[in-house]
């Protein structure tokens, strides 16, 4: 895997962004390694005080993404309160931040993708467990490749730009096995920060990029001189980028009653934005700091999975549900590109018994 050298612009200097977070590789370098050396001395920036063992508090954390914001609008609304719990919130986009916390315990809750989750050398016995869902992308994140690529087969031999643990690298690799039965390994790919991605698709020897919204849009629209089109997106490969809720697997056996509450606020919240969007978009873009505009402009590329929704993904108590397939999925495709090194069995790491005591 080759990095790209080339001059780009950022669109702004933020690292916090509507759509899949990043930052700059070198900064992003940097910040890993002061987390480790703080998560060793147990003192990691905005650290949560969990009390992990109480059962009537969840402390969760989640990045930047407006696919969680049913968790705010069950804060805000007090869902958790009337169910008798306090949910305390953390935005953290830092994945290996994330995971350390949850091995130490000092968070209980913690939502990424079925991809994501497996990642950073997860085993059987690390903490964490699937429990639930909470959002599906469906276009928000994908490739844009230009005029001379009209399918996927055609970049075989070519040079690909991505961020390798964005959800658009599973989107490319299962298109190419599916379409062309070929691997990403059959391209020349390129590991760049994904936000930068419409000033690296300047360089023509880039056939396609990948990314997420709005940074996707942003590139087609700035690359017309290219013939720039999305190429493959989320919506083209049935439920593969599926957010999850995860449980810390100590505390879900100590204390699974207060899981049970927690998603049924979630749920309820899901609800409660379907039914009163005008209301609930502001509440969730000030949480992320963006514009309820901006809000507006991701619902195509994404949506909130209700109850009943969330039930079919994560099966009933004697079926599994579609979540199997797509971990198993993922998980061959994690195993192929390097991303995990040990092959997890869903059995393993998803928990169906809390959301089937949800009426």
């Amino acid at each position: 895997m080759s990095h790209w050298d080339g001059n780009t612009s950022r669109r702004d200097g933020r690292t916090r962004r509507i759509g899949r977070t990043t930052m700059p590789k070198t900064l992003k370098t940097l910040l890993l390694c002061l987390v480790a050396a703080l998560a060793a001395a147990g003192l990691t920036n905005e650290r949560a005080h969990a009390e992990v063992g109480n059962p009537n508090k969840v402390t969760c954390m989640y990045p930047v993404w407006v696919g969680y914001g049913p968790i705010h609008i069950a804060n805000e609304l007090g869902s958790f309160k009337e169910e008798g719990i306090e949910v305390q919130e953390i935005l953290d986009d830092d994945m290996p931040n994330g995971v350390a916390a949850m091995e130490r315990g000092d968070i209980d809750c913690y939502l990424r993708t079925v991809g994501e989750y497996q990642g950073l050398g997860r085993r059987k016995d690390t903490q964490g467990i699937i429990i639930g869902t909470i959002d599906l992308s469906t276009g928000g994140d994908g490739w844009v490749a230009d005029q001379s690529i009209k399918s996927v087969c055609d970049l075989k031999g070519k040079t690909i730009a991505v961020e390798p643990n964005l959800p658009a690298r599973l989107i490319m690799q299962m298109a190419l096995k599916k379409e062309c039965n070929l691997s990403i390994k059959d391209t020349t790919l390129t590991d760049i920060a994904a936000a930068d991605a419409i000033g690296v698709f300047t360089d023509p020897k880039v056939a396609a990029i990948g990314t997420y919204e709005p940074v996707l849009s942003q590139v087609v629209a700035a690359h017309k001189e290219r013939g720039a089109h999305i190429l493959v997106s989320s919506k083209d490969q049935k439920d593969l980028i599926l957010d999850i809720i995860m449980a810390h697997t100590g505390e879900l056996k100590a204390n699974p009653d207060k899981y049970v509450k927690f998603l049924r606020a979630i749920y309820r919240a899901v609800d409660y934005f379907n039914a009163n969007q005008e209301t609930a978009i502001p509440i969730i873009a000030k949480q992320f700091s963006i514009t309820a505009d901006d809000f507006k402009a991701t619902l195509p590329n994404f949506r909130y999975t209700p109850l009943a929704e969330a039930k079919e993904f994560i099966g009933t108590v004697d079926k599994e549900g579609r979540v199997y397939e797509i971990f198993n999925e993922a998980m061959d495709l994690n195993l192929e590109f390097g991303s995990s090194d040990v092959k997890l069995v869903p059995q393993d790491h998803i928990d169906r018994s809390i959301i089937n005591k949800i009426q």
